[in-house]
């Protein structure tokens, strides 16, 4: 008698349970669908965008489900801000420069020799941004965060640069139409290539040379199994320009959260600007240590000279954006020097 009573407890016991284990997870809220370019395995998704995704979900209590995907995970690079103003994606971590005139007041971040780390670029674009210079861009958006990339190097496949003058009839991979600006006027051929299809440009032969960041050079897939690195042979610290980032959310579905959890999201944001840009300088700078120490590539670094010479050859190109800017209706004169001030004014507080 005593033994059936034990058994039916513990078969009641045991049914408990298996009723606790397959019922359904309670479902979040809110599901954000947030789409990057980042490759799993690079500085940018795995102390970045994860942490990000992370918090908000538990700070949320498992209100916000944030399923947060690598490149290639919701569409193509240059798909993804277009997926976001549609509402295909509520958000994405992409570059502005995928979308030829749409960030016309975002452009002047990536002019050439602006600004001599990502730290001191991006509080200056978020100051920008912050103080309605850069609102016209992303009217039609959330912005959780902007931030630069530290300056690109220029990497050849083979060709020796020796003189400025070697860059001349180079088929050069650029990120942004405001970069492919000034490497014409330093004689190269611009082209535009999503950083998905680079590797297969070169392989193909249609890029010479590419307008890239250095770390990133070594996360990024190239043609077969290559990584980019792998691709070019020829580095020059050129310390020349890269391309303004975002991670923007879709306004209505911004719209539609409750404040706290909007409150939650811009909490976190904050990761996207100075955290991201300090990750990204601190890779940046052991990677550049370590290939400029690796005998399979020539490293190549330019002297004062060099640098005064790329200033003044790449002068007009500026020029030529004022009066891109004018055509639009914006002052590209006060726009430009304002960045200069504030880019100033991070350099010292960076240091």
């Amino acid at each position: 008698m005593y033994l059936g009573r034990i058994t039916g407890a513990a078969i009641a016991a045991f049914s408990a349970v298996l009723m606790t284990s397959s019922a359904p997870v309670a479902a979040a809220d809110y599901v954000l669908r947030f789409g990057s370019i980042n490759a799993v395995e690079t500085a940018s998704y795995a102390k970045v965008l994860e942490p990000f995704a992370r918090a908000v979900e538990q700070e949320s209590a498992g209100r916000i489900e944030v399923a947060l995907k690598p490149i290639g995970g919701y569409g193509k690079p240059a798909d993804l801000f277009n997926m976001v103003e549609k509402g295909d994606i509520e958000i994405a971590a992409t570059v502005q420069g995928y979308n030829p005139g749409r960030f016309p007041q975002s452009s002047v971040m990536e002019l050439p020799l602006m600004y001599e780390n990502s730290i001191a670029g991006t509080e200056a674009m978020w100051s920008l941004y912050k103080e309605g210079l850069l609102d016209k861009d992303y009217a039609s958006v959330k912005v959780l965060g902007l931030y630069v990339l530290p300056p690109y190097g220029i990497f050849t496949t083979g060709k020796k640069i020796a003189a400025l003058k070697d860059l001349r009839g180079m088929r050069m991979r650029t990120p942004s139409p405001t970069v492919g600006l000034a490497l014409a006027r330093l004689g190269a051929i611009p082209i535009g290539v999503p950083v998905n299809l680079v590797g297969e440009a070169i392989a193909n032969g249609t890029l010479d040379a590419i307008a890239y960041g250095w770390d990133s050079a070594t996360t990024t897939k190239g043609a077969g199994d290559k990584m980019l690195i792998e691709q070019v042979s020829v580095l020059v610290d050129a310390n020349f320009a890269a391309p303004a980032l975002m991670v923007v959310m879709n306004r209505a579905k911004w719209e539609a959260l409750p404040p706290d959890m909007q409150a939650l999201l811009d909490k976190h944001s904050p990761d996207f600007v100075g955290g991201n840009a300090r990750i990204r300088e601190e890779m940046e700078a052991a990677t550049k240590k370590k290939l400029q120490a690796d005998p399979r590539y020539t490293y190549v670094g330019l002297s004062d000279e060099q640098r005064a010479d790329m200033q003044r050859i790449i002068t007009p190109a500026v020029a030529d954006w004022k009066a891109a800017m004018a055509k639009l209706g914006i002052d590209g004169e006060k726009l430009l020097a304002r960045a200069h001030e504030l880019v100033q004014q991070f350099k010292v507080a960076a240091k």
